[in-house]
């Protein structure tokens, strides 16, 4: 029997059939780390779509949340483990995406926002760029579950959900760094770095929208389980239960009747979708703060964060907290808004 290379067992490991998807993620990923350097110089391969699945969500957050842990700048060496775990799911050897680094140095250490691209097929919109953010660092002495290894696990299950389809727009993955507290709300957050520059070296390139992913894996049916936020601009339910969509001003005009449509038929999730002023407090002091604050038009998909989830950025907000078939029909939603973003003319 021919011998696998270890590059070829990690594939097998990382890609492997949804049962035991958790235990060979852990697996696969303390194998990887013995690569020193991601191969990014291969040519780009990009593999079959793969639906979404709650098995797939499941292992990279407890890749993320459980395996590495807390991801944050006090232990450097667990923000390089979830960035090479992030480059070795989406890179060359398994997703078959080429991943761009972009480098930047904050207080004396070095940081990577990792980019992926897909190409749109529109001659007249190529240039204008979906941009799907989250951030891959965790607060200090949290796990991250909620906050936010689901927003990178769901980064990573739409990459492979949209792997070698055709959009009329460009798409964009950017797992980015330097989000959480204490970072969050300030000046210093990595994502208003990367916006920033997008905004202002962009040359022909237009950012059509963003998508951040912000918390997806905490519901509750229970009365009282969803704090109401400051000024929401209709009644807000007091039950932990739905999945909120909020747009900046920038992007108001983006949710249309049809933009609500197909929302509402792409989840099971009961929905609040916020458009008006009175939602930027909704917006959080994440990712989706960031690109906001660099004026550029966003859609923040939460599931509230902190207004729901009393582990929220906190030691406990560990992976089997999360509800993963509910969390697995938040992300079902994201692919419905990025796909009518990706294609306003349809």
């Amino acid at each position: 029997m021919p011998r696998l290379t270890s590059q070829q067992t990690v594939q097998l490991l990382i890609l492997g059939l949804p049962t035991g998807l958790i235990i060979t993620g852990v697996i696969a990923m303390f194998i990887y780390f013995r690569v020193d350097k991601v191969r990014e110089d291969r040519e780009a391969r990009i593999l079959t779509a793969k639906p979404l699945n709650a098995a797939d969500l499941q292992s990279g957050v407890h890749t993320l949340a459980a395996a590495i842990g807390p991801r944050h700048s006090a232990v450097p060496e667990t923000i390089n483990s979830a960035k090479k775990y992030i480059q070795s799911t989406l890179g060359p050897a398994n997703l078959g995406y080429r991943v761009s680094r972009v480098e930047f140095q904050k207080d004396g250490q070095l940081w990577h926002h990792l980019v992926i691209d897909l190409a749109g097929k529109s001659a007249q919109l190529r240039n204008e760029v979906v941009v799907v953010a989250a951030n891959y660092d965790s607060a200090t002495d949290s796990p991250g579950a909620d906050a936010n290894a689901s927003g990178t696990a769901a980064l990573m299950a739409l990459a492979h959900a949209f792997a070698g389809s055709s959009q009329e727009r460009t798409l964009r993955f950017v797992a980015t760094v330097r989000d959480a507290p204490p970072f969050a709300g300030t000046e210093e957050m990595g994502s208003l770095n990367y916006a920033t520059t997008l905004r202002e070296e962009g040359g022909d390139e237009k950012v059509a929208a963003v998508v951040t992913l912000e918390g997806l894996g905490c519901y509750s049916d229970a009365p009282g389980s969803q704090k109401i936020p400051p000024t929401p601009s209709a009644a807000y339910p007091d039950k932990g239960n739905f999945l909120a969509v909020v747009a900046n001003p920038a992007a108001q005009s983006m949710i249309t009747d049809g933009f609500r449509a197909r929302l509402i038929q792409s989840t099971d999730l009961p929905l609040e979708i916020e458009n008006s002023p009175a939602a930027g407090p909704l917006l959080g002091q994440g990712t989706a703060w960031a690109f906001d604050r660099a004026g550029l038009p966003v859609i923040r998909i939460t599931d509230t964060g902190e207004l729901r989830n009393p582990q929220w950025q906190h030691a406990g907000d560990k992976p089997e907290t999360l509800d993963y078939p509910k969390f697995l029909q938040a992300v079902k939603a994201a692919e419905s808004v990025i796909m009518t973003l990706l294609n306003p003319r349809r």
